[in-house]
Formats: structure tokens, C-alpha cells, sequence
């Protein structure tokens, strides 16, 4: 057991929170953990004190921003290809960095005020691109030209996108 099935645990909380259509009070977080708690803990290391895990379950369900089960990206490409895209767009002329803008406009609405991730792998398959620093190039062009701003880079091979944010009114 480690603290990667606790923030498991906490998204799916955040789903069962969608399903029920309520937020869970603190107390009933703390239920549920405490289910958790006795559930996982004989897999946990003999010295694992219910406090310290209850706190890192409470960092982990307030830096949890996905549901367990939700896919933003398929949603924001399902929304990006039914739906207009923003005026934005029209800046550009190619129909793939179009769509893309579109996708990143559409997961920018799926988490709100906070950030989106987006790996190059993924903008690649949304370009229909094969090469990977074609989609990287696009990616940054689009960061330079004002349209996303980049938070937090990912690295290759270590499974972590870069987080962005979508700027609606950017720089002209």
C-alpha cells in the first residue's frame, strides 16, 4: 500500500461525490477513510499511525482534481469536434492547430480555474501528427503566441505531462 492507492482512493471518493451529486462533509470524509484505514492496514508498515495516513488522505483528496473513472482529454475531444470553436481559432490557418486549440479550450472548461495536463504524445494523436516534435513545436508555438501558458513542465518517460493553462484573451 502506498500513499498512490490513497490518492486512488480519494478520486474515486470525488466520483462517488458526482454520482450522489453532493460534496461529503469532513466528518463523512473521515468515515470513509477510516474504512479505508481498516481495510489497508494490514498492508500498511507496521508503524503506520491512522493520524499521519488520515492527513495524507486529506492532501490527496484536496489535490485530487480528476474522479476516478473521468477521462477529461476523450471528453474534451468529444466536445472540440461537436462544437464550435472559439473565435480564437480563427488566428490560425491550419485546421489542425484549429482543433487542437479547440481540445485545450475544451479541457481548460472541464477543470475550470485550474490547469490541464497534456502530454505531446496526446496533442500528437489530437494533430493527427506522426512526429512527436511537430506536436511539441506546435504545443510551444501555441505557448509562445500567448494562447496557453505553460505551468509545469513534464518530462518524457516519467509518465507526467506538462500542465497548461488556456489563455481565452492572449496577446494579439
Amino acid at each position: 500500500m502506498t500513499e498512490r492507492s490513497l490518492f486512488n482512493f480519494a478520486r474515486a471518493l470525488k466520483a462517488f461525490e458526482i454520482t450522489i451529486g453532493i460534496k461529503l462533509p469532513p466528518s463523512q470524509l473521515v468515515c470513509a477513510f477510516s474504512s479505508w484505514w481498516n481495510a489497508a492496514k494490514p498492508q500498511l508498515p507496521p508503524d503506520a499511525d491512522f493520524d499521519e495516513w488520515r492527513f495524507c488522505f486529506e492532501l490527496a483528496y484536496t489535490h485530487a482534481r480528476t474522479p476516478l473513472g473521468a477521462n477529461h482529454l476523450k471528453e474534451a475531444i468529444r466536445r472540440a469536434d461537436s462544437e464550435a470553436a472559439p473565435s480564437l481559432a480563427n488566428r490560425y490557418t491550419s485546421p489542425k492547430i484549429k482543433r487542437l486549440l479547440a481540445v485545450c479550450y475544451q479541457l481548460q472548461t472541464c477543470v475550470g480555474d485550474g490547469d490541464f495536463f497534456l502530454s505531446v504524445r496526446d496533442a500528437a494523436r489530437i494533430l493527427d501528427e506522426k512526429q512527436l516534435k511537430k506536436a511539441s513545436a506546435i504545443l510551444a508555438g501555441l505557448v509562445r503566441d500567448g494562447v496557453l501558458q505553460e505551468i509545469n513542465k513534464g518530462t518524457p518517460g516519467s509518465g507526467k505531462a506538462t500542465r497548461f493553462r488556456f489563455n481565452v484573451n492572449p496577446p494579439k
